[in-house]
């Protein structure tokens, strides 16, 4: 798709603004459900110069936005909010223990995908230098239930075990010229939902990879350029950690991002997002093939066509309005994204699977409500008159669009219709979610060595609530999921009854 305004993104480089050459190499940041919140409070109506529909962000970018801000601007807790997690996690660092009753349930933004036990560690960040080459870095690490929920039988390496550890939320970051060059593992989110991403999402394992990201996300100084507002340009490429789940599956595939944000409007945010897998093994490698595959050449081959199929990938947009001042507090979003090759000259995204939500909140920012469909087959715009038939899966990566046998954008899988009803108190940091609609594979995670997961009519309510106490951060949570059809797999069942607790306190005390 797209590949050449990827192209250009990058040639966009030697030409960093003032603003950008002042930031020094920041590790990456992710806010938590409750900070995502209060900034898109202060984007929506203190103009914050950030894209707030692309996690991670360099934090330096994060608090360069927080900071242009006024002084006196009627949204100072949010900025207080905001700031004090950034300031928490970089200077504190931060232990955490996830217990839950093993069971599957839909995963929305920043929650934890494991259906069972995990406790993460992040250290705090390491900087140094403050012009030309500067350096940035922080240690972390994850212990968790094997994520797949479909695996009954357990052995071998890792991604095969009952028990998994890694380097999640690692950063080795490089800062030069307006550009962080970095390494990680890290998990993403991108798009402008609050439930689901429809090319990478909170539902599966951190990407452990190497990649280039914009060090700010302030408007540029060219004045070819400035139209753009805020904006940020991230590309990276993982390796994947892909269980054996079915015969000759291509496992250990590289996986590339791209993702390219703006603002060209304080009311408009803009998204163009990709999402890639090549070589593997029994695949194509070398960079080649790469080249080919990132060019938009030969991918997503049909029964019938006539060449090697380079890589399987998807591309597509996704669209954030806010309404007119005079309707409130409130937005609409979408999201598109398709196979990647139609086209002869330049390969644009069609047979499009999509995204629709409407959100508001109250007038004081304390209360955040949402409406979100999502529809994950294929021909699935309300005016396409093709026949659908679910996405995510291909002849040629058989284990899908996947990470640790757990899709790698929305949680409901390949061919699903779902509505999310969803209500924040960010006063009492309580989230409660509503859901239902239709499945046509899996939840959570993917097998197809598993024909016969649950499935069906989806009913699902959880309700989470945050608490202070000691120092630590207590949340317990409460998830009742239920499927028509298919059989009981182990943390997969017809009825999934979930009751968890997570404990977050500093790992270095304030």
């Amino acid at each position: 798709m797209v590949s050449l305004f990827f192209l250009l993104g990058l040639t966009w480089a030697p030409m960093p603004s003032a603003a950008q050459a002042a930031l020094s190499a920041s590790v990456p940041y992710a806010p938590s459900w409750l900070a995502r919140h209060h900034l898109q409070l202060l984007a929506d109506q203190a103009a914050l110069p950030l894209p707030v529909s692309h996690w991670p962000l360099p934090a330096a970018a994060v608090q360069q936005a927080l900071d242009s801000l006024p002084v006196d601007t009627p949204w100072a807790d949010s900025r207080r909010v905001v700031q004090q997690e950034l300031h928490s996690l970089l200077q504190h660092g931060q232990l955490g223990l996830h217990l839950r009753s093993e069971s599957e349930a839909p995963v929305g933004y920043a929650e934890n995908y494991s259906p069972g036990n995990s406790a993460t560690l992040v250290t705090p960040e390491w900087r140094h230098g403050t012009g030309g080459i500067t350096l940035a870095a922080r240690l972390g690490g994850r212990v968790e239930v094997n994520p797949n929920s479909l695996q009954n039988q357990f052995g071998g390496p890792q991604d095969e075990g009952h028990y998994a550890i890694r380097p999640e939320s690692s950063a080795a970051v490089v800062g030069w010229g307006g550009w962080n060059l970095q390494a990680f593992s890290q998990r993403y989110f991108w798009g402008p939902g609050w439930q689901n991403s429809l090319v990478n999402g909170s539902n599966n394992p951190a990407w452990t990879g190497a990649g280039l990201q914009r060090a700010s996300a302030a408007p540029s100084a060219s004045p070819w350029l400035a139209w753009m507002g805020p904006w940020n340009f991230d590309v990276f490429v993982a390796k994947a950690h892909d269980p054996v789940v079915v015969a000759d599956q291509p496992s250990g595939f590289l996986f590339s991002g791209m993702r390219l944000t703006l603002k060209p409007q304080p009311w408009l945010e803009l998204g163009l997002s990709r999402g890639m897998q090549t070589a593997g093994a029994g695949r194509p490698s070398g960079v080649g093939e790469f080249v080919k595959a990132f060019l938009g050449q030969q991918t997503n081959k049909d029964l019938g066509d006539n060449f090697q199929d380079s890589s399987g990938q998807i591309a597509g947009y996704d669209v954030r309005v806010n309404c007119p001042k005079a309707w409130g507090h409130c937005a609409a979003y979408t999201q598109w994204m398709g196979e990647d090759s139609a086209g002869n000259v330049i390969p644009l995204p069609f047979k499009f699977m999509s995204l629709w939500g409407l959100e508001t909140t109250t007038a004081d920012g304390q209360h955040r409500l949402f409406a979100e469909w999502v529809d994950t087959n294929a021909y699935s715009l309300p005016w396409n008159q093709q026949a659908s038939f679910p996405g995510y899966v291909n002849g040629v990566y058989r284990q899908g669009y996947t990470q640790g046998a757990r899709w790698v954008a929305s949680s409901f899988g390949s061919g699903a219709q779902v509505l999310t009803l969803g209500w924040l108190d960010a006063s009492q940091q309580r989230l409660v979610k509503v859901h239902h609609g239709q499945l046509a594979s899996s939840l959570g995670a993917y097998s197809p060595g598993v024909p016969h997961a649950p499935t069906g009519r989806l009913l699902g309510l959880s309700v989470s609530q945050t608490l202070r106490w000691l120092g630590m951060q207590l949340s317990p949570e409460l998830a009742y999921t239920q499927l028509a059809d298919g059989q009981d797999q182990r943390a997969s069942k017809r009825q999934n009854l979930r009751l968890g607790m997570s404990i977050g306190l500093p790992l270095i005390p304030n």
